[in-house]
């Protein structure tokens, strides 16, 4: 999160809101404004008038306006820039939560890699020990080189998976560093195991979004904004009140000119644009239909929310399913392979029984790993659809009942 591009960006424009929203307060407060001068001048002219021909000129004036009455304008200005700054916050939150379900996924997929990897691994090493066991019984004249051959044959067979596995692992790895923003390598420790759960159902999952989810409170904050926009484009052509008042000093080095001194004035001033060209209904009608192109964007946004989560649900439902099913009958293929690989040895089973209760393990193994990395990233997702603090869901149950999983064995 302190290196996330996105969140970075967001934060950026948190602080275009808070300026802009100072900016909108100011026309609410009193403006002061200092203004002075010091003029030479030179004129043939001047002693036809009793002047001399050159002269000095100075003068200073403070200059006060108070807007006294705009018709809403500056009230409504205000509140728009207080729904913009909650819309900025809640980007950033959307930011965040993005950030956290990719890098998680990006843990996730990590994992994965791994355990595919040991698997791989284990599985060269088990065709190693076949190779093994075949020379020995060719010594002992009780194998022919045909399996010899077989086993080696078998053994260079698996070396790729090997290598693709490895490197799936430094691809996940950069695609990790990526998102942490880290050069230097590093290792991960934590397992895919864990205890599936149902999902919940779509009605609670979406009234969990709607209340939840960062992007419909920011389409709800520029409701707000939009609206007040109304306001504002309606008061261009309204009447208002202003205070002003000026306080200042003059004078001159012509010693003929004794009117120098201080001054002052102040007064209520009324303006009222009857006619703008019809300036203001262009701004009404523009101010309108970004309000109601905002109401479309919401709506739109709760269907494309509706249709994540039923997906998700049914992601989640189906990786729960799989991994349920699949856990059992790894337990079963790798004793099958156990009493092949033994009655292999002793001579009762042949080496195409051996080949099949390999195959189907290292088929078990490889789908139930990718079954349980199926179930993360699906709940990860589901918990992102919801607007779930991501932070504290992906902590694990002893944070928070709303983890990913119930137990981790």
């Amino acid at each position: 999160m302190d290196y996330s591009r996105d969140i970075l960006l967001a934060n950026e424009g948190k602080n275009i809101s808070q300026g802009r929203y100072v900016e909108e307060r100011s026309a609410a407060l009193p403006q002061f404004k200092i203004e002075a001068q010091s003029a030479y001048s030179h004129d043939p002219s001047y002693p036809v008038l009793g002047f001399n021909r050159e002269r000095n000129d100075y003068s200073a004036n403070l200059h006060l306006s108070q807007a006294l009455f705009t018709w809403g304008q500056i009230s409504s200005a205000i509140k728009a820039a207080e729904y913009d700054k909650e819309s900025a916050e809640h980007q950033m939150q959307e930011a965040r939560q993005l950030a956290l379900r990719e890098a998680s996924t990006g843990f996730f997929d990590l994992l994965l890699s791994l355990e595919l990897e040991k698997v791989a691994s284990d599985n060269v090493a088990q065709k190693q020990r076949h190779l093994d066991e075949a020379k020995r019984k060719l010594q002992m004249e009780v194998a022919t080189d045909y399996d010899v051959l077989a086993a080696q044959v078998a053994l260079t067979n698996a070396l790729p998976a090997l290598a693709q596995a490895q490197n799936a692992i430094r691809l996940a790895k950069d695609r990790l560093r990526y998102f942490m923003g880290v050069q230097e390598d590093f290792e991960v420790t934590g397992s895919l195991l864990c205890l599936p759960k149902a999902p919940d159902s779509f009605e609670v999952v979406m009234e969990r979004a709607i209340a939840n989810r960062p992007e419909v409170a920011y389409y709800k904050s520029q409701l707000g904004v939009f609206g007040e926009l109304v306001t504002v484009a309606k008061g261009g052509d309204k009447p208002r009140l202003d205070f002003k008042g000026n306080m200042g000093w003059s004078d001159t080095d012509d010693i003929h000119d004794d009117t120098g001194g201080g001054y002052w004035d102040a007064g209520v001033y009324f303006s009222f644009p009857i006619f703008d060209g019809f300036l203001t209904k262009g701004r009404v009608i523009q101010a309108r239909s970004r309000l109601s192109t905002t109401e479309i964007k919401l709506k739109k946004l709760l269907d494309q929310i509706a249709l994540e989560a039923r997906d998700a649900i049914n992601r989640v439902d189906e990786s729960v399913q799989i991994v349920k099913a699949l856990a059992a009958t790894t337990e079963q293929a790798e004793r099958l392979l156990q009493m092949a690989e033994s009655g292999y040895r002793y001579g009762v089973k042949t080496r195409l029984e051996v080949d099949d209760a390999e195959s189907n393990l290292l088929s078990a193994r490889l789908n139930v790993a990718r079954a349980r990395r199926d179930y993360l990233v699906a709940k990860t997702r589901l918990l992102w659809i919801m607007g779930e603090d991501m932070q504290r869901a992906l902590a694990g149950p002893d944070s928070t009942p709303k983890g990913i999983c119930d137990v981790t064995p």
